[in-house]
């Protein structure tokens, strides 16, 4: 009888060191006295509220990577409408591309004005917290705007592309997850905002690696170690679910481009050309925004009439090769056809004018599109044997000289084709892109417009459907 009480006891001890361990356990804390161990897990391990959190951030993440599908395939169908009725009647467009720009441009200044443009700038002034730049350029109205704007303006025929508005979009609905977040927060409004923006980059191109280098070279200039795992999250759960729905995919297909050793050096020349090029272009995209946003209302309808004639008539000389974001005539440069020597400039020409519009619209595709056919175009001279390495010079060289961010745009051209073996040649090529772009123009174009816009450095001078609201985003 004493025996069984003795071993009772024993399993009594035994059962409540276990109780107590386990109870210690979750409440995040390990202490071990026999075995030395005391170890207490960090607060926001055992937070039920971090928990709730990280699921919202997750949902939104996946929300993300639905959007940049849906709104891939949403802008692949309105252009595809736009090269039906060109097909149809080539003579349209000089109705439809001036009138539609003119509508979408009245459209976007009464109802969206945080929605004209890129999309990056208002990222951009949305992190560092500039003056004019309030809440509403994050608002799930912009987000709106973008969409059917960006859409509108393909249908038109306007030279715009997709992923900056994506950018934009992302940074929204990262931005509406975090005003559910359950306090206490680990994470601030500026690392969501962040890390939807570089969601939308990697899942707008499928190039998560480009996606980060993007958050920290351009979005965010300044990089804290707690926004890491959101940004992983979101891009990594969002090119998940982008995948789940197009497949895993290269966005201009597979290349094989190779050259010669000494052939490696040509980068150097092309990303100069290509960086002065890109700074040019971007100077004159700052001048001409600038320029308009002083004009009254009137004159900027007037004007955004004129640029869509410009954009038809551009449109028309050229075969149809200017409208649209340019990703048709880049794929069709890696199958070895050989741009016009006309393009570079024909296309550079259209995009100013689209984005002087002020439409909602981005500079990513048709920036690739203009440095792939100056690619194309040097290898032409010099060494046709090798244009698919020249064409991914130029796409670097251009892109980097005007974004300024030469990382970003190598990843993003090595990721978007799968084409890792020249990676140091066209590292070399955005080297010098970059030193080119600087003689031009001194501060990247994605900042300058942000500053010129919400830093108070240009205020429109006259009333008109969007003065209610304060300064009009315009041409950004």
């Amino acid at each position: 009888m004493g025996s069984n009480k003795n071993k009772y006891n024993e399993l009594k001890v035994v059962y409540d060191d276990l109780r107590n361990h386990l109870s210690h356990l979750l409440h995040g804390s390990v202490h071990i006295e026999s075995l030395n161990i005391h170890y207490d897990l960090p607060p926001e391990a055992i937070s039920y509220h971090h928990w709730v959190n990280r699921l919202l951030i997750f949902v939104g993440a996946l929300a993300l990577g639905g959007a940049a599908v849906g709104f891939a395939a949403l802008c692949e169908l309105a252009y595809e409408q736009f090269l039906v009725l060109r097909a149809f009647d080539p003579t349209w467009i000089f109705v439809l591309t001036p009138t539609g720009l003119l509508l979408l441009r009245y459209v976007s200044e009464k109802f969206f004005p945080e929605a004209a443009g890129s999309g990056v700038p208002q990222v951009i002034a949305s992190l560092n917290k500039m003056k004019n730049a309030g809440p509403q350029l994050l608002g799930l109205r912009a987000a709106f705007g973008k969409v059917v704007g960006t859409m509108g303006g393909l249908a038109c025929g306007a030279s715009i592309g997709r992923e900056g508005p994506t950018v934009q979009i992302g940074a929204i609905i990262l931005r509406s997850v975090f005003k559910r977040l359950k306090t206490p927060a680990v994470y601030t409004e500026r690392s969501l905002i962040l890390a939807g923006g570089a969601a939308g980059v990697s899942a707008a191109f499928n190039t998560p690696i480009a996606g980060i280098v993007f958050a920290i070279e351009e979005l965010g200039k300044a990089f804290y170690e707690k926004e890491t795992s959101v940004l992983l999250m979101a891009i990594v759960v969002s090119g998940l679910l982008a995948l789940s729905f197009s497949g895993p995919y290269h966005y201009f297909g597979e290349t094989a481009a190779v050259i010669s050793a000494s052939g490696k050096l040509w980068a150097i020349p092309v990303g100069l050309l290509c960086g002065v090029s890109g700074g040019v272009f971007s100077r004159l995209l700052i001048k001409g925004t600038k320029l308009i946003k002083q004009t009254s209302f009137k004159t900027q309808m007037q004007l955004t009439f004129l640029f869509g004639v410009g954009i038809a008539v551009i449109g028309f000389l050229s075969q149809g090769q200017t409208f649209g974001s340019g990703y048709i005539e880049t794929r069709d440069l890696f199958k070895g056809t050989t741009a016009d020597g006309y393009f570079p400039l024909a296309k550079s020409l259209a995009t100013l004018l689209s984005y002087w519009c002020g439409i909602p619209g981005g500079l990513f595709s048709p920036s690739l599109a203009i440095g792939a056919s100056i690619g194309s175009v040097f290898s032409a001279f010099f060494q046709p044997a090798f244009q698919q390495a020249f064409v991914l010079f130029g796409m670097v060289g251009f892109l980097s000289g005007v974004i300024r961010s030469p990382i970003t745009s190598v990843i993003i051209v090595a990721e978007m084709t799968n084409n890792h073996n020249l990676i140091f040649s066209l590292l070399l090529c955005a080297v010098a892109s970059y030193g080119g772009s600087i003689l031009v123009i001194k501060d990247s174009l994605y900042h300058s417009l942000a500053k010129l816009q919400y830093d108070g450095e240009i205020k429109s001078p006259v009333s008109g459907p969007g003065s209610g609201i304060g300064p009009s985003p315009g041409s950004i």
